[in-house]
């Protein structure tokens, strides 16, 4: 039989190898003829197999070059056809060759002349291991067949045939590895053909997802400049150049992660996390976006659900966000909904993510989980998305012990399931009754008008422009005093000139880079908090800062909200430092912008609300107080509590604060320091203290 239809290939260059070669079947044949004696005795016979031989030459070559134009299996058929008639004509005629020379010189010359054939057969014909067996056995076994039959000597004809017998099993053998090789490297070939094709097709759509949102992006800052604009015109052109350039960070996060997934550079932390709480957060984050879209948005504990599990919570978080993203972009009316179980007898979550979007075919379904493939190019074009979302959710659900699979009918809508181990539950409290709490569709509670970092000097050691002018901006709206420096000397000879609460560090500068800048102040006895600003996102870039002397780490494109917290702790931080030092330099007394809950306004609740906040102080100093004595069991516990009842009297960032704590103390998040969550948590707490305290005055 033909070889593998998929390795058309290894036919071509099969049928490309035998033409070469049907040159040396004339030579042989000449020679072979023209040296013995058989030419002498049986002139008209040699005549008759040159002629026979040329003949079935001939016919070869036009097949091969008709297989050459047009490759079919019927032109490849009467290709392996001639080649056997070939293989007969010369295990025949050099069979006669034999007896009629009985053994002499001339026999072993007609030997090695069809031993020669059959190993250019080898050669030519291990594409098709089929053919090249028959085609050796058809050319040798009358030549063992003749040294049997033919009268003389016994044991000259034995080792006549254990020769031919050996010569047959060596090229046999030879021929399957030749085969294995050759089909092996025609399968690499294709696979890189193959991901070439893939990768171009990903680079295509890569280019459409990066230069849609760029379009955007300057052309909508170029309508910025139009000095007749209105001011609602304004705000949104600049909230549709966020929203854009939010895409393309999104875009460049999804590509980071796949590669650091299949270079196996990505790491998880097991810890205790409770699996509920992921799903409030998902909700928390994923209600707006279904409401613009006009979708319902529901949340279902199904059964008891454990108190806290085993896994990683930031990746399966990451994975249910997607699942939930991917559900309203393909929804246009209906709704989405999450639903969640365990099953305890296996130890097992479950989390189902269901839709009434648009759904899936059972072909589109084989190349959704494809790297760099999206299930549909119109789905591409007519919803946007970069196809990567969903290869990265299977791999991180790999990772986690998991497995995902989906449940779809075109037009119908989907499920996508995660199935993730929750570690052993014995012990584990088992909740039943289960509402989605933590929901919140308030805005921050953060005050645009507010200034945290009033009364504090930064100094930003920043060389691009526009970064200065965009960091430095964000900083004094929150309050503070900003000088620049344009390169790391400079940086070093300001910071050595004036006290400042916080240096921000920008790594990669002229003159002298971050790294250096900041080795020089430590060198030079520079004790203040330095924050590094850097566009790497790999793994090992924190390390590298901390290393030089940084004492925390921003990655850019930057946050505002983070920038400004970050900055307020450290700043928080140096005061309380120099303090204890007793330095000469003291920093001004700095009153705390008060944190107003969401639910100030509510006159039913606001005695309650205003409690809350009074007992934040104590309740912050006894998370100090457990984290100062290393007690970090009873700090994650009163960071649970702090962080489970926040949000239900709107303090949705205290929220977040806490479980920073809490996650810092169960060492789930090693990217936080413990004594900076809780600094900043106390500050926090303070201003929300001091935002009642102000009211009731």
């Amino acid at each position: 039989m033909p070889p593998d239809p998929r390795n058309d290939a290894i036919r071509a260059d099969l049928v490309h190898r035998s033409i070469a070669g049907l040159a040396g079947h004339v030579v042989l044949l000449a020679a072979c003829v023209g040296t013995s004696s058989f030419l002498h005795a049986h002139p008209s016979l040699c005549v008759l197999a040159t002629a026979g031989m040329l003949a079935v030459v001939a016919a070869r070559l036009i097949v091969a070059r008709a297989y050459a134009r047009k490759a079919s299996t019927a032109v490849y058929t009467v290709f392996r056809i001639g080649t056997l008639v070939s293989a007969v004509i010369w295990g025949v005629g050099g069979a006669s060759l034999i007896v009629a020379t009985s053994f002499s010189r001339d026999s072993w010359l007609v030997l090695l002349t069809i031993a020669g054939v059959s190993a250019a057969g080898m050669a030519s014909l291990a594409g098709d291991l089929p053919l090249l067996k028959a085609h050796t056995l058809t050319a040798l076994v009358p030549v063992l067949v003749a040294a049997a039959v033919m009268p003389g000597p016994r044991h000259v004809a034995l080792g006549f045939a254990v020769v031919v017998i050996a010569f047959i099993a060596f090229l046999i053998v030879q021929g399957g590895y030749a085969n294995e090789t050759l089909r092996a490297l025609e399968n690499a070939r294709a696979t890189s053909v193959q991901a070439s094709r893939i990768k171009s097709d990903f680079l295509a759509n890569m280019s459409h997802e990066i230069r849609t949102p760029m379009t955007a992006v300057i052309g909508y800052s170029d309508l910025l400049l139009d000095p007749q604009l209105s001011a609602s015109d304004r705000v949104d052109y600049v909230q549709t150049i966020r929203r854009n350039g939010e895409h393309l960070l999104a875009l460049i996060n999804d590509i980071l992660d796949l590669s650091k997934i299949e270079a196996g550079k990505m790491s998880l932390e097991t810890v205790e996390a409770s699996p509920a709480q992921v799903i409030v957060d998902v909700a928390s984050s994923m209600r707006v976006r279904a409401g613009e879209k006009g979708l319902t948005f529901g949340v279902e504990y199904e059964g008891p659900i454990p108190r806290v599990i085993h896994t990683d919570p930031t990746r399966l978080r990451q994975v249910v966000m997607n699942f939930v993203g991917n559900a309203i972009k393909f929804t246009e009316k209906g709704g989405v909904r999450i639903a969640m179980r365990c099953d305890a007898r296996h130890e097992k979550l479950v989390i189902d993510v269901s839709d009434t979007g648009i759904g899936i075919t059972r072909a589109q379904l084989n190349r959704l989980f494809v790297s760099f493939v999206q299930a549909d190019a119109s789905t591409t074009r007519r919803f946007g998305g970069s196809g990567l979302g969903l290869v990265i959710s299977r791999k991180l659900a790999h990772l986690l012990g998991g497995n995902v699979i989906v449940l779809s009918k075109a037009g119908r809508g989907s499920t996508f399931r995660l199935t993730i181990p929750t570690g052993s539950l014995a012990g584990v409290e088992m909740v039943t009754e289960l509402a989605e709490a933590g929901r919140t569709d308030m805005p921050s509670a953060q005050a645009p008008s507010e200034q945290p970092l009033r009364g504090r000097r930064v100094l930003l050691a920043e060389d691009g422009y526009d970064n200065q002018l965009l960091i430095s901006t964000y900083l004094r709206r929150a309050g503070a005093d900003v000088t620049v420096a344009a390169d790391g000397m400079a940086a070093v000879e300001r910071a050595r000139a004036q006290r400042y609460d916080v240096v921000l560090m920008d790594m990669q500068m002229p003159e002298l880079d971050g790294y250096g800048a900041t080795s020089k102040l430590r060198q030079l006895g520079y004790a203040g908090p330095i924050i590094a600003l850097t566009a790497h996102a790999m793994a090992g870039d924190r390390e590298r800062c901390e290393k030089s002397g940084c004492d925390d780490y921003l990655s850019k494109p930057v946050d505002r909200t983070k920038l400004v917290a970050v900055v307020e702790t450290w700043a928080a931080r140096s005061g309380v430092a120099e303090s204890a030092a007793g330095g000469a330099a003291q920093a001004p007394h700095v009153a705390l912008a008060p944190l107003t809950s969401t639910l100030a306004d509510d006159a039913e609740i606001a005695d309650l609300v205003q409690d809350f906040a009074r007992a934040l102080p104590a309740r912050s100093k006894e998370i100090a107080d457990a984290a100062s004595s290393g007690d970090f069991p009873a700090l994650a516990r009163l960071a649970h509590q702090l962080k489970g009842s926040a949000g239900s009297y709107g303090y949705d960032v205290i929220t977040d604060a806490a479980r920073a704590v809490e996650d810092a103390a169960r060492g789930s998040d090693e990217r936080v320091a413990l004594s900076d969550a809780v600094a900043t948590l106390g500050t926090l707490c303070r201003r929300a203290h001091a935002g009642v305290e102000g009211s009731a005055s």
